[in-house]
Parts: C-alpha cells; structure tokens; sequence
C-alpha cells in the first residue's frame, strides 16, 4: 500500500462543460464522462457506477446497447491562490413529547467553496477572473475583430477540485470533488505592492449531477 500525504500546491481547479449525450461507439481513454443511462443488461459501464456519477474512461470502453454518457469538457484555470471547501449536513429536531432523548434526522446537505484569486487579465484566453466576475456583474470581453462578447450573468457553473493533482507517480488514486455550483459572492482588493485579488464564494445548486467525491486510479501519460 502507497500512502501519499496532500498539501495546498496538489490541488487544481476546473471549470467544465457537459456536452451532448453519446449512446454508441467507444468511449475516448483518458475522457471524464457523466453517466445518464445504463444499459438492463451487458452494460459496459464499469460495475458499481449509476445513473448520475462521473467517472474517467480508463480504455476505450464500447457502450453497451442502452448506455448513454455526456462527454465533460475541463479547462483547468490557474489564477486561484487556494480554495477552501465546507460540508454541512443539516440536522432537523423531531423530538416528540414523550422521547426521553433529543432525535434528529439528517436533512439536506449544504457544501460552501470559497477561495481567492489573483485578479488576472489575457488576450487570449478566458482567466479565472473572468468567469467569477463576469458571472456576477456584466463583462464585455472586446475580440480580435473588434465586437464585443458579454458574459452570461448568474449562470450556473461546474466545478471540478482535484486535491491530488500535485502528486507525481501513476501509483496515485486522484481524488476529485465534482459539484454544480452558483457564484454567490465575490470581491476585490489590492493595495500598494501587493498582488491585486479578489475573493469568491461558490454555493452548491442543482444541475444534472449530485456534489460526489470520487477517487480513481491515474492514467499514465
């Protein structure tokens, strides 16, 4: 047994799109892909995955006749200095008159994400910065053929937190947080001879996956 010990410098974080469902063919090794259907019998999925989980193709799987996947598409973004996640599992009181103890039963799960970025600008590519503020206030974006793209306000986002990414050797088991999220907060600051930075909070929403932990073996380069 390999044991590896994780520090702040591991972890990378991504923003990611799901793409069109895909229910033939084989599947592209190395591809993170949400799985939205599974075939009643001779699923090729690997065992033990369901409806609703995210996983990474290990070998050019061949979908079986009645599976379905949507294809993620992950652009890892660089501009945050550290990122912070909570868990909070609501506990609801259902004492009755007559317990003789307080009993709860768990109610829904509360995931915060905060973190701060270094405010960064490019000409070529979207930055961090770009999508946390743009997703709460307009930015226009002018392109190499002078028009100008607005950014879309308030959508939802995809979140994917790698916390093992840092680690080098294919004996490691990546542990990967996948959640949709909304941009619930943000802010800047910056001052004489400092980096100027700005603060984010992310809270768990709906979307077409649950918030999950998964942790997978590591394909080789």
């Amino acid at each position: 047994m390999t044991v590896k010990r994780v520090i702040n410098e591991d972890t990378g974080i991504y923003f990611f799109e799901i793409g069109s469902e895909v229910d033939t063919g084989a599947l592209v090794a190395g591809t993170r892909y949400l799985v939205t259907a599974l075939a009643t019998s001779d699923s090729a999925i690997p065992n033990g995955l369901a409806v609703g989980d995210i996983f990474l193709a290990q070998t050019a799987i061949t979908l079986g006749s009645g599976d379905k996947v949507k294809p993620l598409t992950m652009t890892k973004f660089c501009g945050f200095q550290n990122i912070d996640g909570t868990f909070d599992k609501e506990q609801i009181d259902v004492t009755a008159i007559c317990d003789k103890t307080t009993t709860y039963r768990a109610g829904r799960l509360t995931v915060e994400l905060s973190g701060t970025l270094v405010v960064e600008t490019s000409t070529g590519e979207e930055t961090a910065t770009d999508v946390v503020m743009g997703n709460l206030i307009t930015l226009l974006s002018q392109q190499s053929d002078g028009t100008y793209e607005r950014s879309a306000v308030g959508a939802d986002v995809n979140v994917a937190i790698v916390l093992t990414e840092g680690i080098a050797g294919t004996d490691v088991k990546d542990l990967t947080l996948y959640t949709p999220a909304q941009i619930s907060s943000g802010g800047f600051s910056g001052g004489t001879n400092s980096a100027k930075t700005a603060d984010v909070s992310l809270s768990v929403t709906t979307g077409e996956f649950e918030p999950q932990f998964v942790k997978e073996n590591r394909i080789a380069a």
